[in-house]
């Protein structure tokens, strides 16, 4: 499954060698009735998963419409998952949910914030959208494989919550984005392929596939990340050592993907229930989701 049955989305397409319930794109805030209706009624799509900061989002007309916009907060997601509760504040508005997630925590910013000189600590906002030009310098000179790592040792209750909610039958298919949905989503898709039984070579593979996959939005990206937030070019890449780097780092730091995402909370029972859900095994089912 890629983008080319939709008319304003771009870098969609199918997790898992097109066997998977789950797909993966750029923003859909520009998506027009007809890649709505797509999405909805011919994809079956129930639950769209923005990985993005709230002052990211834009005005998606169609969209909104179409699926109802939840927004949750990091606390009520931490005290959701100490008290094993995630996923049921989606029960009353399913199906047909657009859930505004996040990805990026504050432990991740806090981090930053230690490494910034003393004049620039004070000018840290704890939002992606909002952060100044030249703390956005800052991360860039740690790079973008460095920046991987670090969502991969700060945005642990998010990828938990993300995984729990695609593991209830529920909830999908599902749909998965960012704003290029290159980073945060191919950090999230990267997880959920590799704990379904993928190779790394696939997962490697996928991410690499950005490239193609950005190029209808890449001058709007590159305006964005660049110009406006003064990111390196770096950052527009989708390299695939980047995510060979970021693969080798879980396995180096936790063992493998599964043992981070059980650390993460996510258990080998959790993992298997995931890859029961959203893997597709009948063929006529297969077909209904190309």
């Amino acid at each position: 499954m890629s983008s080319k049955a939709l008319e304003n989305i771009a870098n969609f397409r199918q997790l898992c060698l097109n066997t998977a319930k789950i797909y993966r794109s750029s923003f859909p805030e520009r998506a027009t009735e007809k890649d709505v209706k797509y999405l909805k009624e011919t994809l079956g799509i129930r639950l769209i998963i923005d990985l993005r900061e709230p002052n990211e989002e834009g005005d998606a007309l169609h969209l909104r419409d179409a699926y109802k916009t939840v927004v949750v907060r990091e606390v009520e997601l931490e005290n959701m998952k100490a008290n094993c509760t995630t996923g049921q504040f989606l029960i009353k508005d399913m199906p047909h949910v657009h859930l505004a997630l996040g990805f990026v925590s504050k432990k991740y910013y806090h981090l930053i914030n230690s490494l910034l000189t003393d004049d620039h600590k004070k000018d840290l906002v704890e939002s992606c959208s909002n952060t100044p030009k030249n703390i956005k310098q800052n991360i860039a000179k740690r790079g973008l494989t460095q920046m991987y790592k670090d969502f991969i040792d700060t945005s642990q209750t998010f990828i938990y919550t993300m995984l729990t909610l695609l593991s209830d039958p529920n909830n999908v298919p599902a749909l998965i984005h960012c704003t290029a949905g290159k980073d945060r989503t191919g950090i999230a898709s990267a997880l959920i392929q590799t704990c379904v039984g993928l190779s790394k070579e696939h997962v490697i593979d996928d991410y690499d596939a950005t490239t193609e996959g950005m190029r209808p939005i890449y001058d709007e990206i590159y305006k964005h990340y660049n110009d406006v937030q003064g990111m390196a070019e770096e950052f527009l890449t989708s390299e695939r050592e980047t995510m060979a780097s970021t693969l080798a780092y879980i396995d180096e730091m936790h063992g493998s993907v599964q043992e981070y995402l059980t650390k993460c909370g996510f258990n080998s029972q959790e993992q298997e229930k995931l890859k029961r859900n959203i893997m597709i095994t009948n063929p006529q089912e297969q077909q209904q989701c190309m």
